[in-house]
């Protein structure tokens, strides 16, 4: 990983690349940019932060968006991913826009990873890791582990179904379904050591739910709720036992957000640990 020195570096490093393919002196891109000569020096060498307002006139100075001006800086070791690709922004949207399956595919890790910095953004918590997908043992089932207050939890990442997506003009609300379900049909365990083929979650699985509500006004929303809120399974083909220990496969949420959904996580790992105090 690179340090902000590093980066400082990269990033002077670029701007030189792109002054010299241009043919300026430091003194010329300066005066487009409205900046002294030994700033661009300072700047080239890596040995001056620079703000977002001169970052940007650097950019329009050397006639590019800030995209592009970051393009091709290496961070981690790696170039950014359309490098690697030799694909432009404009073929990967109409690629993405092209195909549905893939737009929900790349949603749903993309939402991991803004939970993931949502939560490691509150107080007292931090996400430790991620499990193994293939690791299913004891029954549980996440996406990541959290340590709160010096105790871990497990939260599962659901995003919303598109074509569910409602939103009532008289009322101001969104509306929408999210899919909780496993991905492929596999063997549960029951409480009572009887087992069942099914895509079902489990109860208690996690602790946890964290739904990515992204696809209702294309902000990175987020709605959280306990495991033991969830509704069950209604399905007819269940026993009654079975229904009880299995989760439903679709879950109605809204925003603005109702309880027991909360966007405050730390107000659920409150009530378990209050629960398992009592």
């Amino acid at each position: 990983m690179n340090s902000v020195g590093d980066i400082k570096l990269l990033f002077g490093q670029r701007v030189r690349e792109l002054r010299l393919s241009k043919d300026l002196s430091q003194e010329k891109l300066g005066q487009l940019c409205g900046l002294d000569r030994t700033y661009i020096s300072s700047v080239e060498r890596g040995h001056r932060n620079v703000s977002i307002e001169n970052i940007s006139a650097i950019a329009a100075a050397l006639g590019m968006n800030l995209t592009d001006l970051f393009r091709g800086i290496k961070i981690g070791g790696h170039t950014d991913i359309l490098e690697r690709w030799n694909v432009t922004e404009a073929e990967l949207t109409s690629v993405v826009e092209e195909n549905p399956s893939l737009r929900g595919f790349m949603l749903g890790y993309i939402a991991e990873h803004k939970v993931r910095d949502y939560l490691n953004r509150q107080p007292n918590l931090s996400v430790l890791h991620k499990p193994d997908d293939h690791d299913r043992r004891g029954g549980r089932k996440n996406d990541m582990i959290v340590k709160y207050r010096g105790r871990e939890f497990s939260f599962e990442v659901k995003s919303l179904q598109t074509n569910t997506v409602r939103y009532d003009s008289e009322s101001g609300v969104y509306k929408g379904r999210v899919q909780v379900d496993a991905s492929d049909r596999r063997p549960v365990t029951f409480p009572d050591g009887s087992e069942l083929q099914t895509t079902c979650l489990l109860a208690g699985q996690f602790d946890i739910l964290a739904l990515n509500l992204f696809q209702f006004r294309e902000q990175w929303d987020f709605a959280f709720i306990l495991n033991s809120d969830l509704p069950r399974s209604s399905f007819h083909k269940y026993t009654s036992y079975q229904r009880q220990h299995l989760l439903a496969t679709m879950v109605k949420v809204t925003y603005p957000i109702q309880p027991p959904y909360t966007s405050n996580p730390a107000e659920l790992l409150q009530k378990l640990i209050k629960a398992d105090s009592t």
